[in-house]
């Protein structure tokens, strides 16, 4: 069970991660270089009170999820796309995620609303003692109902304090498992939909990463990882913020990504190339439905 005080945690992150994100979805536009996307909600979550619980994720058109803007980036928001805006905050450790898609195309707004009306058909289904299976089932009955597929290898996921992924997940299609909801775990909900094949594969590129433990023999090594641990923990970050605190990280860290001292997490694309579109709420669950912790009223 959660102490009232570590619910209002979850709340105070998921109210500056939605205003988070309803920012960025409201100064997107075509044209717009994505680093300065990423630097600018990034900014506003700092500006709010919180911090960022991962890179702000700019996935566009088949890319599904895992792009954050490097350093160099010269990317910008194509005419046309379709653009999925993912968003992490913490308080203390206490985590929100959400995200949402907007379209610059007229023909990509029914995938979206479709997406949108998976998460909401999920999130009326959330209370405590409901099969994880349950709500994948929903998710897929929904996304098949406007045409769609739902990506059977990308779910939500339980949180903890300073941990994202907890240990279980919530499919985006039908399953058979015995994992149930319990009152006071907290849960993101993400359906990504796609008229594609239904699944992603990875990229060979990565641009966010995470401590995976180990330690470093050398003194630049070592002090790289020392201030991975005490800025973020186990939390994903990007090589954007590692040279805001020196220029020479950036070696540093290609040095711990050989040494496997990272984890890495590749882009990833749809595999058959299809539009991707992403809605996400986090949720604490209560015995009788759910709180969701992101929603702007």
């Amino acid at each position: 069970m959660l102490s009232d005080e570590e619910v209002k945690l979850y709340l105070r992150a998921g109210r500056i991660a939605g205003k988070s994100l309803l920012y960025g979805m409201e100064i997107i536009h075509e044209g717009m270089p994505v680093i300065e996307l990423c630097e600018k909600i990034e900014g506003m979550i700092v500006k709010l009170g919180g911090q960022p619980a991962f890179p702000c994720n700019i996935s566009i058109n088949d890319v599904a999820a895992h792009y954050t803007s490097p350093p160099d980036d010269d990317l910008t928001v194509p005419k046309g796309s379709l653009v999925k805006i993912d968003v992490g905050v913490h308080v203390n450790g206490y985590i929100a995620d959400t995200a949402g898609t907007v379209a610059f195309r007229p023909e990509h707004e029914r995938l979206m609303l479709a997406s949108k009306k998976a998460l909401e058909a999920a999130l009326t289904a959330i209370k405590s003692g409901v099969s994880l299976g349950m709500i994948g089932t929903i998710i897929e009955r929904t996304a098949r109902g406007y045409g769609f597929t739902t990506i059977r290898n990308l779910t939500g996921h339980k949180i903890k304090p300073w941990i994202l992924h907890a240990g279980k997940s919530v499919p985006n299609v039908s399953t058979m498992t015995l994992e149930r909801m319990k009152e006071g775990e907290v849960y993101a909900i993400e359906p990504f939909l796609t008229p594609g094949k239904g699944f992603v594969v990875e990229e060979d590129r990565t641009y966010i990463f995470s401590y995976a433990g180990g330690k470093a023999k050398g003194s630049k090594e070592r002090a790289l990882l020392h201030a991975i641990w005490s800025r973020f923990r186990s939390l994903p970050f990007c090589e954007r913020w590692l040279i805001k605190i020196a220029p020479e990280n950036s070696d540093v860290l290609q040095a711990l990504r050989r040494k496997r001292l990272l984890y890495e997490y590749p882009v990833l694309r749809e595999a058959g190339r299809g539009i991707v579109a992403q809605w996400e709420h986090t949720v604490i669950v209560t015995k009788k439905g759910s709180i969701v912790t992101t929603a702007i009223e």
